[in-house]
């Protein structure tokens, strides 16, 4: 997790600065000089430590600081080792009993909820969700705010939170790609129509999203309800992303080791792309096609086009789940030393999944996709409007077999895309 201005001007706010007024400092300024009680320092920096795990803030930086100086040391000591007991603390020291058989109501997340999305997501996950953020009210509050999270809530008369749901910028480049997802409803409250109705507001508010151009879920494959509720808001399956959740993540809810995800995609606001795909993988991607209307010029080739000079691409490791992430936005000529480098990362750091998104607007990407499969990945996913100029196609590279008869799945369409993974995995090395 880190720290921006955003979520700096929050913390800011709990000490009892203003909105309007936070929202207005410069910010190279101290905060004193601009009409900051003096008081605000010390609040500031013990709202740090006990949130964020921050060392004692210097007394220069106490007394004189400004934003930027603030922003600076959370930089230098933001550290998600520290910051997860920290914030984890936090949660359990607030945690109370909710009460039984209130009605609930559903409403966009105000600052006052976000204490209790937190506590939601430990009741739910404990420790083991893979993305701190939602750990941290501040970082929800400011995600909010940037429209990076549009969260949902299902608040009772007394002001506790037992439901939520949400669309969030997550993975893709594209900021205009949003994942629906985090669908929690409290043990307590789970045999109301509590998660039907949060789905259903989700849907009103994709539509009022204009600014939006499609989004995607991660539906877990240990049992089918959200595949099923997926299925009914028109997403269509593109892709099985194996072992992607880590133990422990779903234990409360009966699932043993390592869980996968189903992926699916639904279309707003297409635009024409032209396709670049491996012929090998043609049954399996005109079968992930044939679920969508989308304006492509699509090429199938064997691989023999390496593309530009050079890759371009960003990784991210999301360290709980043991997972990386890369995105690949031009596949260059250098890519097969760019797959060596992942390899020998995965390896040194014992990471469980690498996925490789390939920008599929590139004419070298199935080349790229031949150099992958050749160091053990298999077919993930493809991905519609991933990229800002592309859909992307995803490989993944796994450090141990995925239990594959715990792989539940609801649609036809998913189950044809298991069964030519399936295949794959099998065939690797042949």
């Amino acid at each position: 997790m880190d720290c921006d201005l955003d979520t700096l001007l929050v913390f800011l706010e709990q000490t009892g600065c203003p909105a309007e007024t936070a929202a207005a400092l410069a910010r190279d300024r101290p905060l004193t000089a601009q009409g900051i009680p003096s008081a605000t320092g010390p609040a500031l920096a013990a709202a740090l430590t006990e949130a964020l795990g921050m060392p004692d803030a210097p007394d220069a930086l106490v007394q004189e600081g400004s934003l930027d100086d603030w922003l600076e040391f959370v930089a230098r000591h933001i550290n998600d080792a520290t910051l997860k007991p920290a914030a984890l603390a936090r949660i359990v020291k607030s945690t109370e009993a909710i009460p039984h058989g209130q009605a609930f109501a559903l409403d966009r997340m105000q600052p006052q909820d976000a204490p209790g999305v937190t506590r939601l997501f430990h009741a739910i996950y404990d420790a083991h969700y893979p993305v701190l953020d939602y750990y941290v009210p501040e970082k929800l509050i400011a995600l909010n705010r940037q429209q990076a999270v549009l969260t949902l809530v299902s608040r009772l008369e007394t002001g506790e939170i037992v439901g939520h749901g949400a669309y969030y910028r997550s993975s893709p480049p594209n900021p205009a790609v949003y994942e629906q997802g985090q669908v929690l409803v409290n043990p307590d409250y789970r045999q109301t129509s509590m998660a039907f109705r949060l789905l259903r507001e989700l849907d009103t508010v994709s539509y009022a999203m204009t600014w939006a151009e499609a989004f995607w879920g991660e539906a877990v494959c240990n049992h089918v309800v959200t595949q099923k509720s997926g299925d009914r808001q028109g997403y269509t399956p593109c892709g099985i992303e194996l072992s992607l959740m880590p133990d422990g993540a779903y234990a409360k809810e009966g699932a043993a080791g390592r869980v996968s995800c189903m992926m699916a995609f639904r279309v707003h606001r297409d635009k024409p792309l032209p396709l670049y795909l491996p012929e090998d993988y043609r049954p399996v991607l005109e079968g992930i096609l044939s679920g969508f209307s989308l304006g492509r010029d699509v090429h199938f080739s064997s691989g023999d086009q390496t593309g530009c000079r050079e890759t371009v691409l960003d990784s991210r490791i999301f360290d709980l789940a043991q997972v990386e992430r890369v995105q690949v936005a031009a596949v260059g000529r250098d890519f097969p030393t760019h797959a060596d480098a992942l390899e020998e990362r995965a390896n040194r750091l014992g990471l469980a999944v690498v996925q490789v998104y390939l920008n599929a607007s590139c004419p070298g990407t199935p080349w790229a996709a031949q150099t992958l499969r050749r160091r053990g990945y298999v077919f993930g996913a493809l991905a519609p409007l991933w990229f800002p100029d592309g859909d992307a196609l995803m490989l993944q590279r796994l450090a141990a077999e995925p239990d594959f008869e715990a792989v539940k799945l609801y649609a036809d369409r998913a189950k044809a895309i298991m069964a030519h993974i399936r295949q794959e995995w099998g065939a690797r090395g042949r």
